[in-house]
């Protein structure tokens, strides 16, 4: 049991499923404020979450394709991944410059 309760992954899950059921609760166990009304915050919450991502994924899209530099690119600052673990190494050291 104590190899259970040591991963991270289960505190995190744990602790994400505590906040999230210590702060829903009130509001669904209250009966000053209809389940319905709880739901519809919720709704136009994530629709504001969904809303800001699109407009942030359109904004760096726009960006990327008309004002990013694509011919000074350097070999280094590329995000995709090395094909090898000696390329992944190589790349290690050349990013952080050791000798």
């Amino acid at each position: 049991m104590g190899k259970f309760i040591n991963n991270k992954f289960v505190q995190i899950t744990v602790f994400s499923a505590g906040v999230i059921l210590f702060t829903a609760l009130p509001a669904i166990c209250s009966p000053a404020v209809p389940l319905k009304q709880t739901a519809m915050k919720f709704i136009l919450a994530m629709g504001g979450v969904a809303l800001s991502s699109l407009i942030i994924f359109t904004g760096l899209s726009v960006y990327n394709k008309f004002f990013a530099d694509k011919k000074d690119k350097d070999e280094d600052d590329s995000l995709t991944t090395p094909d090898s673990i000696n390329d992944a190494i190589v790349f290690f050291i050349r990013k952080n410059k050791l000798k």
